[in-house]
């Protein structure tokens, strides 16, 4: 007996394990998505509608910071009526809205300053 070799008189043929070539094992199982973890900063009126100044989120990779912030809107509409106003930045700098994320990044939330 070679050894790596299975075992199959010759008059039968492989049985195949799955219904066909092509078939899956596990079918019902999602294709799972690479996701994020990034840091969330908030200031201002948006830190008490958080009620924290800061969290840590999980998105999808390449979500976009409007993306993340959307994510916090749905979980607190009120959010929705700072966003006209607010300005976003990503590791210390200023983002545009359609910024992709990447793990480690962190955004921060910045409501308008009054004052003189």
């Amino acid at each position: 007996m070679r050894r790596g070799t299975a075992l199959v008189p010759h008059s039968q043929k492989p049985v195949l394990l799955a219904p066909s070539p092509k078939a899956s094992y596990n079918p019902s199982v999602a294709i799972v998505s690479p996701s994020i973890r990034v840091k969330v900063l908030f200031f201002g009126r948006l830190k008490e509608i958080a009620g924290q100044a800061e969290d840590s989120v999980d998105l999808p990779d390449a979500a976009t910071i409007e993306q993340l912030f959307a994510c916090y809107v749905a979980r607190m509409p009120q959010l929705a009526n700072y966003r006209p106003s607010l300005v976003a930045s990503r590791n210390q700098e200023f983002a545009a809205w359609n910024t992709p994320l990447h793990s480690g990044d962190e955004v921060a939330f910045l409501p308008p300053v009054s004052g003189g």
